[in-house]
């Protein structure tokens, strides 16, 4: 049986915002949690890098926080960023976070088939 590719579901773009703070990278879903998820290193007077905990995805020498930031959103799904919000607790911020340099994109959402066609998934 011929399976269809991914890009044949509905697929509905997700909001999401992340954050350089200090030392650390913070995303926020759409639901307003907030969690830390990896380190951004800059530079006095040159690049900044960020390197997230999970699964050692980097953004790779930027020339500032902000560039750090949207080179990373290029690596990131949403089944990746979804499922470190089930499993990291809400992170620890104090002050606006809106005054911190940020990025706000989305990320499709795969429905899943068994929702779109009504048919469960295959058992073996």
């Amino acid at each position: 049986m011929a399976s269809e590719s991914n890009s044949a579901l509905p697929q509905f773009d997700r909001p999401f915002r992340l954050f350089a703070a200090d030392a650390r990278v913070l995303a926020q879903n759409p639901a307003g949690k907030v969690i830390d998820i990896g380190e951004i290193a800059c530079q006095p007077d040159g690049p900044c890098r960020i390197a997230l905990d999970v699964d050692a995805l980097d953004s790779g020498p930027q020339r500032d926080a902000q560039a750090a930031l949207e080179a990373l959103v290029p690596l990131l799904t949403y089944d990746y960023l979804d499922g470190l919000f089930t499993s990291e607790a809400d992170a620890k911020f104090e002050g606006r976070i809106d005054a911190l340099p940020h990025l706000e994109f989305t990320l499709p959402e795969t429905v899943p088939r068994e929702l779109v066609d009504r048919r469960p998934p295959e058992l073996f």
